[in-house]
């Protein structure tokens, strides 16, 4: 599979490549559009590890839009804020969740913006690895009918990847079977917690 579009060696010229292929996480670039335009041996290793092998190869390969991956607030969040640091051509840094039903995992993510606001690049470390609390996450079962809306959606945390309660609309759930594999009828989206701490948008972020 191809890792680097013919456009994005010029844009690394003051990164030192070999170092990029060897980066233990997950890095890849970006084109002013958001195509991904370059994929080092982290961003496959780190989908083998996770069990997303071969569908990350066959459904994320060089030239589709990074923007894909989500929707609504989600998207809204990921496109506001590398816009802002392609724009400024200031990198831009956040910590994330990524989650398995048993292993905590904290991220830290940085881009840095390429060229003349020619692309972006981003390069992900894990920060923190360590068994799930289940005194800090007490573990639910997966009942759809308990987690279903009057919509016919289970929502997702993109983040925390808890699970909203109809019943309780301030409630959000760890649903261990979920995070393994969610439901076909699975809607992400940031649950309050997660959208005011992690990913608060600046004032000027458009409204859609």
């Amino acid at each position: 599979m191809e890792r680097m579009d013919p456009e994005f060696p010029p844009l690394l010229a003051d990164y030192d490549l070999d170092a990029l292929e060897a980066h233990a996480g997950p890095i890849f670039g970006v084109l002013a559009d958001y195509r991904l335009a370059y994929l080092n041996p982290g961003w496959f290793r780190f989908a083998q590890d996770n069990g997303g092998e071969p569908a990350i190869s066959g459904d994320w390969p060089l030239g589709r839009s990074l923007l894909d991956c989500a929707r609504g607030e989600v998207r809204r969040y990921i496109e506001s804020m590398l816009g802002a640091c392609l724009q400024s051509g200031e990198m831009w840094a956040h910590e994330y969740e990524c989650s398995s039903a048993s292993v905590h995992r904290l991220y830290h993510q940085v881009a840095y913006p390429l060229g003349a606001r020619q692309g972006l690049l981003i390069v992900n470390s894990l920060v923190i690895e360590c068994p799930q609390d289940p005194i800090a996450r007490p573990p639910q079962p997966a009942d759809a009918s308990r987690y279903t809306d009057a919509d016919g959606l289970i929502t997702q945390c993109a983040h925390c990847r808890r699970v909203h309660n109809p019943e309780v609309p301030d409630r959000w759930d760890w649903v261990p079977d979920w995070v393994r594999q969610c439901p076909p009828n699975t809607s992400h989206t940031f649950c309050p917690t997660c959208l005011g701490f992690h990913y608060p948008l600046p004032r000027h972020a458009p409204e859609q």
